[in-house]
């Protein structure tokens, strides 16, 4: 065809990949102690260089119990003939010498059931969704960054740094979850998900006025303006009131009806522990937690053996690389959790003397800064990590906190705020509460320099009604 031709070009851009034993190290930093385990366990079953895994924490195990007392028996009766010979199963029976409790704790256990996740019903989904094939193992990320409510709490900066998938393809895979059952579940935000809820009013008179709702009057909704929402969209009070009564059908945690499945027993594993020393509050990381791998002798001798051919050693030669390769993720892995929350004591002393209460304002910027990471390094090591501490096992992530500068330069915690908040609504007048604007202003001449709109979010995080109900709930007139 005219106008149409064919060239080779040269062309030079510069780009930043992920070495792969990076990217193995920022996965081992974002996961949790269960999740290292397990990843360790699965690296055993792949890698046949790795001669052994043990956890040195774990103690003697019914199965090892049952094992020994196999060993035993069989070493009693070595001189017995075979034909009266009873094995010994590695069974309860086995310890309990008890058939009849044997036989009721098996029905015990065939008739427990376990109930489907949230992740569990999303994963079984993906086969058979319209999601590229290519993109669901990013998909199966995506999902296991999902709350409890269905909503997506991620980091995508991290997804986009661990997968190698842009922002926009990242985007496009959580609108696809967001259309699986129960619709709703991936979004980033209230709205969103709600928004990926129209379908349900399909056919419904208000769907519109619904959508206009959601998308330019949340806030408002929130805030009680009615007046400004009817009069933008342009409808009677009696349809607003119809309107909100068919929002109310959509559901805004989509993934509530799956909440207690899988969660009948919690276990926390603090991974690092306060010492208390002459020179303050150290953080101890206790490897004793964490599985060994040893390299087996047998496949580094077989190195060595000129009967072994070429290929074969290899091979070997790569496993034992990536073993290695995994030791060294895990001790990089184990040195930046020590620092970081040893940075973070070092920030937070009043913490170790008040609790919660004693903590100051501090991002993960500043302890970045202090340590010479990445924010985002900061992000993945304090994610699921706890802290065993004289005041209570605290999740790591708990020890930073936003806050203000009050008039006198003194930066404090938004809790002190809202403490505040809520001491000065305990002691106003029931029958005429006051205002946001009068909150705002009362918290001013405290020296909180807040504006109407701040006061309003933190009463709804503190779960106070604004004026109008709190006067009907105390009995005065508006």
């Amino acid at each position: 065809m005219p106008g149409l031709s064919g060239e080779l070009r040269q062309r030079l851009t510069q780009g930043q990949v992920l070495a792969p034993q990076m990217r193995q190290g920022l996965e081992l930093l974002a996961m949790s102690l269960p999740e290292l385990r397990q990843r360790l366990y699965e690296e055993m079953s792949r890698n046949p260089c790795i001669e052994d895994i043990e956890a040195t924490l774990e103690s003697t195990t019914v199965s090892e119990k049952v094992r020994e007392m196999e060993r035993a028996e069989s070493d009693k009766d070595a001189d017995r003939p075979d034909e009266d010979y009873e094995p010994v199963f590695g069974t309860a029976a086995a310890i309990t010498k008890d058939e009849e409790a044997d036989e009721r704790r098996q029905r015990f256990f065939d008739r427990q059931t376990k109930d489907e996740t949230l992740e569990e019903h999303l994963l079984a989904q993906l086969k058979m969704s319209d999601i590229d094939e290519r993109d669901i193992p990013l998909a199966e990320t995506l999902i296991g960054e999902l709350n409890a409510d269905g909503r997506f709490v991620g980091s995508i900066p991290d997804i986009v740094t661990v997968s190698g998938e842009c922002e926009e393809k990242i985007v496009a895979v959580l609108k696809e979850i967001m259309q699986l059952d129960p619709p709703g579940c991936g979004a980033r935000t209230p709205q969103e998900c709600l928004l990926a809820q129209m379908d349900k009013l399909e056919g419904s008179p208000y769907r519109d006025d619904v959508r206009a709702l959601i998308e330019r009057h949340f806030e408002d909704m929130a805030a009680g303006r009615i007046a400004s929402i009817e009069r933008d969209l342009g409808i009677s009070h009696e349809r607003y009131a119809d309107v909100l009564k068919e929002l109310r059908t959509l559901e805004p945690r989509p993934g509530r009806a799956y909440d207690l499945a899988g969660k009948s027993i919690g276990y926390i594993h603090p991974e690092v522990h306060a010492v208390r020393t002459d020179d303050g509050w150290k953080a101890r990381v206790d490897d004793r937690s964490i599985p060994e791998v040893h390299i087996s002798p047998r496949y580094v001798n077989m190195l060595a053996d000129p009967e072994v051919d070429r290929e074969t050693k290899d091979y070997i030669r790569q496993r034992i690389a990536s073993a290695k390769l995994l030791v060294d993720a895990v001790e990089r892995r184990q040195r930046t959790i020590t620092d970081i929350a040893q940075a973070i004591f070092d920030a937070q002393p009043g913490f170790f003397e008040k609790g919660l209460k004693g903590l100051r304002p501090l991002t993960m910027q500043e302890i970045a800064e202090k340590t010479g990471v990445h924010h985002a390094t900061v992000s993945r090591t304090v994610r699921d990590k706890y802290a065993s501490t004289p005041k209570g096992t605290v999740e790591l992530r708990k020890f930073f906190t936003s806050g203000i500068t009050t008039d006198s330069g003194e930066q404090v915690t938004k809790d002190v705020l809202r403490a505040r908040l809520a001491a000065i609504i305990a002691g106003e007048d029931k029958s005429h509460p006051l205002s946001d604007d009068r909150l705002s202003e009362m918290l001013r001449k405290d020296g909180f320099p807040v504006a109407r709109r701040t006061v309003a979010k933190y009463r709804g995080i503190l779960g106070i009604p604004g004026t109008s109900e709190r006067v009907s709930r105390k009995g005065g007139t508006p």
